[in-house]
């Protein structure tokens, strides 16, 4: 009788240890990550061709990536207006990113709402030649290695409301 009462409790522990750890990890996935991944563009390069790039940003604050994603036309205006100006060089069939990002700050940052550069939300833009897609390989090894896009933002934030509504029905 106390073997049978000692493995239901030792099963017991481990269940809400499995809980606690559980909880952990949905707290942890819906924590707003400061980094955003658009959607693949194709931009003006050299010579009046396009081609594939992922833009990334990262938000001077958490608390303004909601605002960031309800943007994402007026940024994807922006990167097409500085970018039909001056495309993107291309040296030996690769395209020059280097200076792209900086090209691109200062009217996304406007793009957002912000008409002065000391109070902006969009801190720095990544751009990746090429149509990238978060998951395993090199693209771990970024800066931005965890990063969401506006859809999957809105999804776990509704999924974290779902649940506080829930526990206060409770």
């Amino acid at each position: 009788m106390v073997g049978v009462l000692s493995c239901s409790l030792g099963s017991f522990a481990v269940a809400s240890a499995k809980k606690e750890k559980n909880s952990e990890t949905d707290e942890k996935s819906w924590i707003v990550p400061t980094h955003i991944q658009l959607n693949p563009i194709m931009i003006p390069v050299e010579g009046r061709r396009a081609a594939p790039v992922t833009v990334y940003l990262e938000a001077s604050n958490k608390k303004y990536v909601g605002n960031i994603c309800n943007f994402v036309p007026r940024l994807l205006d922006a990167i097409y207006k500085v970018l039909t100006r001056n495309p993107v060089p291309v040296r030996r069939s690769r395209l020059v990113l280097k200076n792209v990002p900086q090209q691109l700050l200062f009217s996304m940052n406007q793009a957002v709402g912000n008409r002065e550069f000391g109070n902006s939300q969009i801190k720095k833009v990544f751009i990746v030649a090429g149509a990238t897609k978060m998951g395993g390989g090199s693209i771990t090894r970024l800066p931005f290695a965890r990063i969401n896009g506006c859809r999957s933002i809105r999804r776990a934030e509704a999924e974290r409301m779902k649940a506080e509504a829930a526990k206060k029905n409770q």
